[in-house]
């Protein structure tokens, strides 16, 4: 080993400590000392300049890695860090098929000894050559792995070209058999050759060739399997050879006895179900609330409750949440909702979510939105037995005993433990011997990187009691609640109120109405909430193409039920629509129509013939009628 090996570890180490220290110091202000020139030199032994044998690559990496962007190795902002345009190590993705299929893929270097990142009806596939690829790109399933298209592919490919890609991920054009100058076979996604209108022999319902009479239509297909040529062998053997799937398909639009009397619509149809089987492609998609929450329920809508994309969008926007906002929310969707807030929070304010069990189970669901370092941070974990259970506002001293010890002052032994950590955290010898024996900068830093982020989320980490400080403190109280869970939802929503501010939203959501009208009725009777409303959303998908848009023939069912309001003060607040106001309204509303209804009664009394006029009315009306005849009379 060279004699200049042990100066490399200590700059490398000294690197490290500096990079994690600003890190987590601008992070969670875990150490006043962060930043400490003089500790890390201490730690990491004197440093010298002295000629670099080691992997300089290696370095440039690690201070990409903790998001060094200058040359005096300063950190940008982890709330400004802005999405990445492009896949990164790690990351998971969503692959949309064209028959509406969506899988996760989880784009890593190496998965060797774990888990396949990526499985296609029975095939596993490597995800490697995805990272740094730009969101949107096209990708072709091939017989080992995926193929990046060019751009301005798509996910449905056109009959005119060959998915022969090449080591730059273009296709280059091949035109079918058959599809020369007087051939009918139409080009999937061509709107021009889908109408009948822009097809100069088309007059009419028929066309009449040498043979006779020929119809357009699906009248004369008769579904007896030997209209096809080439068999089931044939073409499992084609694939076996490793033929491109646009020639397989060309080949079988060219042994198709019936294919020529198709309609130009059912021509279509049947390109399309050929290539979605011979020629798969999918569209690489961010991962965000919309899209896993849209994958899920395409998937397995049971296990996340039933919550649609619409429903989800609906509790962020009634649940008012933004940055800076505190959110408490109790679900039982796979952490959905979860990942949405943290996502639409941007790192920015806390979100406390509420689990049973020993430790959350849903925490595989959130590392699917590749969440930054503050918006994973921004997630405070806390038990239910800590809002829901009856003496949750009495904090609660640990004890060795048995019976539980209730205290007004509670040491909190977990955040003195972690007040003792030094930071930078300085290298034991056996670990600077274990770094010593290294043969390459790239391991060190793999394994300075993996123990700068263990005890970097050891300083961050909060401790139970701190959580509970942040729930129950009432003076920050929580901005919204949102309640998304298979329990009963009323006996948790009156558990959970006290925890939140006057005059501040909340949302309920369930599969059923029948929980959502009892705790809306329980709502009203306590007075407790205004502008209570319980809605449904009626939601169905259209197909639109040239001359076929109309609304697809299968939909869901219901997205769920939605119980939205806002919460009373209860000192201060006061129901408009309590007893006391509403007999109000009603003995204004009975004095208005008694005065409508004596006025009404001396208007008919006036009116002439009436059975209410009176007597006396009614003879000064003879009298005046006897007089004005008499008059008549004389003057004739």
């Amino acid at each position: 080993m060279d004699e200049d090996m042990p100066t490399d570890v200590s700059e490398t180490t000294t690197k490290f400590e500096e990079s994690t220290s600003s890190a987590v110091a601008m992070a969670a202000d875990a150490s006043a000392a962060s930043d400490n020139p003089d500790n890390s030199a201490t730690l990491s032994g004197e440093v010298t300049d002295a000629d670099d044998n080691g992997d300089e690559a290696a370095r440039r990496e690690a201070a990409e890695l903790f998001g060094a962007s200058n040359d005096n190795n300063e950190l940008d902002d982890p709330l400004l860090a802005q999405p990445q345009s492009k896949v990164r190590d790690g990351d998971y993705v969503l692959l949309h098929f064209a028959d509406g299929k969506q899988v996760f893929a989880h784009c890593v270097s190496s998965w060797r000894g774990k888990s396949p990142p990526l499985k296609v009806s029975k095939r596993s596939y490597p995800t490697a050559n995805l990272i740094g690829l730009p969101y949107g790109t096209v990708l072709e399933l091939g017989r080992s792995r995926l193929i990046p298209l060019a751009e301005g592919e798509d996910v449905m490919p056109d009959i005119t070209t060959s998915a022969q890609s090449r080591s730059s991920g273009a296709s280059s054009p091949v035109p079918p058999p058959g599809a020369g100058s007087g051939s009918n076979v139409p080009y999937a996604g061509s709107t021009d050759e889908l109408s009948e209108e822009n097809d100069p022999e088309a007059e009419g319902d028929a066309v009449t060739g040498t043979g006779g009479y020929v119809s357009t239509d699906n009248r004369d297909l008769v579904d007896t399997n030997t209209a096809q040529g080439i068999s089931y062998d044939r073409v499992e053997e084609m694939r076996e050879q490793g033929m491109h799937g646009s020639e397989i398909v060309a080949a079988l639009i060219e042994n198709s006895a019936t294919f020529d009397g198709k309609t130009e619509f059912s021509k279509a149809k049947y390109i399309k179900r050929k290539q979605m089987k011979y020629q798969p492609r999918c569209r690489m998609v961010r991962c965000t609330g919309s899209t896993v929450c849209e994958a899920w329920f395409a998937k397995e809508p049971r296990k996340i409750m039933n919550v649609r994309e619409d429903t989800l969008a609906q509790i962020l926007a009634y649940s008012n949440v933004c940055a800076g906002c505190q959110v408490m929310v109790y679900e039982t969707c796979m952490g959905i909702i979860t990942g949405a807030l943290a996502q639409r929070m941007g790192g920015y304010g806390k979100i406390i979510s509420l689990y049973m069990g020993q430790q959350p189970s849903f925490t595989e669901m959130i590392a699917r939105y590749n969440l930054t370092f503050a918006e994973n941070h921004s997630i405070k974990w806390l038990h239910t037995g800590e809002v829901l259970s009856e003496d949750a506002a009495v904090p609660v001293a640990p004890s060795s005993s048995s019976s539980t010890e209730i205290s007004e002052a509670v040491t909190d032994y977990e955040k003195a433990e972690r007040d003792q950590l030094v930071w930078p955290c300085p290298l034991q010898s056996h670990t600077r011997t274990y770094l010593e024996n290294m043969s390459s900068d790239k391991d060190r830093a793999e394994f300075l990187a993996k123990r700068c982020a263990r005890f970097a989320r050891k300083l961050t980490r909060h401790t139970v009691l701190e959580a509970r400080e942040w729930v129950h403190d009432p003076n920050r109280l929580s901005s919204s609640i949102i309640l998304a869970t298979k329990y009963d939802p009323t006996a948790c929503l009156l558990k959970m109120l006290p925890n939140l501010a006057p005059s501040c939203p909340f949302v309920v959501y369930c599969e059923y109405i029948e929980p959502l009208s009892e705790c809306f009725r329980e709502l009203q009777r306590q007075n407790l909430a205004i502008n209570l409303r319980l809605t449904d959303t009626w939601y169905r998908e259209y197909q639109v193409l040239p001359g076929r848009t109309h609304p697809n023939m299968s939909m869901s069912q219901s997205g769920g039920f939605l119980l939205t309001g806002v919460k009373l003060c209860p000192v201060t607040g006061t129901n408009e629509l309590d007893e006391s106001v509403i007999k109000t309204l009603k003995a204004q509303e009975k004095g208005r129509r008694g005065r409508q209804r004596q006025k009404s009664k001396q208007a008919k009394k006036r009116r002439p013939g009436s059975k209410e006029e009176s007597m006396s009315a009614k003879r000064a009306r003879k009298e005046v009628n006897r007089r004005i005849n008499n008059k008549k009379s004389r003057s004739k």
